[in-house]
């Protein structure tokens, strides 16, 4: 089992190797530049419409900007080296401030463009109040002044003088508020003359991308607008989905190799040639001055991560950091951060995440102090089902819509510390930073992230029979652990509806077994800093019969997973519907230190239902040695409710639940192990009756 402070310096540990590698540089933009000019507005105009601007501001003219300006700038500011740029520009007076921008910030423009009846590029920027931006470009020279690159307009810049261009060259990067053919004719050259990286910032001009393209870019990185637009694009039609991960695999099915989605206070995802899916989130701002030139600087930071070497998730780590930076200074070119301000920002977000606690007995999972209501010592954070607050709505006096209004709602439960999310259920309103800041709101702090695959994976979600569903599914599983570490918590509980089968000679037992054991082995060496821990269910609705159906199994699967963040989290319901005795099944588990967590409820078992009653309602007996086994094996997580109150007050019920749960573990302190030897010795039931009679008598 990792500890709270494990789990932090592991996380540490694997971002920090970006702060301290050598930088390299050999890296060329090709691309626009422009001299932007800001309009501070309270809003956009609508068709029609004239705005003026904010009272008291004024227009801010000739500030530099541009795609392909502004990335070479971060990627010289990011590697404190040199890069080239390649661009067209006028003579004018814009031009010449363009061209002294990237000449004072070290970069080789002596292959650009000068054209005497053509003016440089100007962006006009309406600005927000909230810092987002909206712009229209004049593309003039960044448009005009490539023909001679344009084949089929009779260009005369020779192959051998692109190759001279490249000379030296590891990475591309590349806008489209150039022409197309530009791209197409650096790239396509980059990738015959190989070990080139390739990258196509998709932003810029509305317009298809032709396969060609597609095939000539290693990472093609466009915004959530721009990959449904890109997508749409080779459908000829509207498309109907919104799913981000759907638009990039059409454009792999294209010839798209890595698709590089941006999605704003969302964070950023990758799908990978080899079918992986990386999530990064964004870091956590208190204020948003100027968005203009976040997603240049993220792209610049990304190739920039990319050319010295590290994984892929520390890539976007450091680009997101570096747009983070970006958005809290206004102008596109101005915004773009040094090596040392990202740096600090990535240590900073460290800090956030650092245990706190004094290190004594009362600490909690993720270092967080612990404790139960009105100070009475209990060392264990408390969770209920986030679920059951949709419940009685009649006796809540706000609003049941959101996971934010059940937060609200779970927050009035006395003893109640902690909130364990379902995933992705729980995130389609919300983002993870902002979950944060509810839990912040509330008093509360993440328990737990619970994966609840959606009815997509019907016929199995680890073990789908289809491998591009399979690894959808782990892909939505590693989303969820960046989930956790996000909200400050160390913990994913996979449960899935579909990992089974209800007839026999259906699935490949032992493959089905395996599949598990992959994916479990990839989850749990990606994360290290989580502890994955499965939930076993012997049937259900969905699944007649489970791939682990027992403790037993489950505890043989974590075996072979054979990984230190990888254990079980048992469920009372569960185990009764299995016929176990849940205080043999803790045993078994705390025995081997892999109860990583417990789930606490009660039922009648009538035909294999799940009840979801209150803790020791039906089972005092075993509800209190339930707790006996957690505090012989040195339980070390967090108490969850799994109850179903559907016709209860569900605030009440929790309250009810955290009652006898510290009733049942208070309980079991007079069972010493000189008294418990000399029963079981015996096998003496009257005695072992006597003992609960007397115990729970006595609390």
């Amino acid at each position: 089992m990792i500890s709270g402070s494990a789990s932090y310096y592991g996380v540490r540990c694997f971002f920090l190797c970006i702060l301290c590698t050598p930088v390299l540089s050999n890296i060329l933009v090709v691309g626009s530049a422009n001299a932007d000019t800001f309009l501070p507005v309270a809003r956009l105009p609508t068709e029609g419409e004239n705005l003026t601007l904010l009272p008291g501001t004024h227009p801010e003219v000739d500030v530099p900007g541009g795609k392909g300006c502004t990335q070479a700038v971060a990627v010289s500011k990011l590697t404190d080296k040199p890069c080239s740029f390649i661009g067209q520009f006028g003579t004018d007076d814009a031009g010449m401030l363009l061209l002294k921008v990237l000449d004072e910030a070290g970069i080789d423009t002596s292959k650009c463009g000068r054209h005497k009846h053509l003016s440089s590029g100007r962006g006009y920027v309406f600005l927000t109040q909230s810092g987002s931006v909206s712009a229209v470009i004049s593309g003039g020279s960044n448009i005009e002044g490539w023909k001679d690159w344009d084949d089929e307009s009779g260009g005369t810049i020779p192959d051998e003088q692109l190759d001279e261009m490249l000379d030296g060259v590891k990475c591309i990067l590349l806008q489209r508020e150039v022409p197309e053919y530009v791209n197409l004719r650096i790239a396509s050259r980059a990738k015959r003359r190989g070990n080139i990286i390739v990258i196509q910032d998709a932003g810029g001009e509305d317009r298809p991308i032709s396969k060609e393209m597609l095939q000539c870019c290693d990472y093609l990185v466009p915004n959530e607008s721009e990959l449904k637009r890109l997508a749409e694009s080779f459908c000829n039609e509207p498309l109907e989905t919104d799913d981000y991960i759907s638009c990039a695999k059409l454009l792999q099915r294209k010839g798209a190799k890595n698709v590089l989605v941006t999605r704003g206070s969302k964070g950023s995802t990758i799908l990978t040639e080899d079918g992986s899916i990386l999530h990064q989130s964004a870091f956590t701002l208190n204020q948003v001055v100027d968005e203009t030139g976040a997603g240049d600087c993220y792209r610049a930071a990304f190739a920039v991560a990319l050319l010295e070497g590290h994984s892929l998730q520390q890539c976007m780590r450091f680009a997101s950091a570096a747009g983070s930076c970006s958005v809290q200074v206004k102008g596109a070119v101005p915004s773009s951060p040094t090596r040392t301000q990202v740096e600090d920002r990535i240590q900073t977000d460290l800090a956030v995440d650092m245990p706190r606690g004094d290190g004594q007995r009362r600490q909690g999972f993720a270092g967080i102090p612990r404790g139960g209501y009105k100070n009475d010592d209990f060392p264990f954070h408390i969770g209920s089902r986030l679920n059951s607050m949709k419940d009685r709505p009649e006796l809540w006096s706000d609003e049941l819509r959101t996971p934010h209004d059940f937060v609200k709602r779970q927050s009035t439960i006395p003893g109640l510390t902690c909130v364990d999310f379902n995933y992705p259920q729980h995130f389609h309103s919300w983002t993870n930073r902002e979950a944060k800041a509810a839990l912040d709101e509330a008093g509360l702090v993440a328990g737990a992230v619970c994966l609840r695959y959606p009815s997509k994976f019907a016929r199995g979600a680890m073990n789908h029979p289809d491998p591009e569903l399979r690894r959808e599914a782990l892909s939505l599983t590693k989303e969820a652990a960046q989930t956790a570490i996000d909200l400050g918590c160390s913990e994913v509980v996979v449960w899935s509806a579909y990992d089974g089968y209800d007839y026999p000679f259906t699935v490949d037992y032992d493959e089905k077994w395996q599949q598990l054991v992959d994916a479990f082995q990839e989850i749990c060496d990606e994360y290290p800093s989580i502890k994955f821990s499965l939930e076993y269910k012997p049937t259900d609705e969905n699944t007649r019969f489970f791939t682990v159906p027992s403790t037993a199994a489950a505890l043989l699967l974590v075996d072979e997973i054979d990984r230190p963040n990888m254990g079980l989290t048992l469920d009372v319901g569960h185990m009764l519907m299995s016929g176990e005795n849940p205080g043999q099944s803790i045993a078994m588990v705390g025995k081997r230190k892999k109860l990583f967590g417990i789930q606490l409820n009660d039922g009648y078992t009538r035909l294999a239902a799940e009840d979801g009653l209150m803790f020791g309602s039906v089972h005092p007996s075993m509800a209190l040695e339930i707790m006996y086994q957690m505090r012989k094996t040195g339980f070390n997580g967090h108490f969850y409710f799994d109850t179903f109150p559907q016709r209860t007050d569900p605030v009440a019920e929790a309250a009810y639940n955290i009652q006898q749960a510290k009733r049942f573990w208070m309980a079991t302190e007079g069972m010493t192990k000189e008294k418990m030897k000399k029963i079981t010795a015996a096998h003496d039931a009257i005695a072992a009756l006597e003992l609960v009679d007397s115990a729970l008598h006595r609390s």
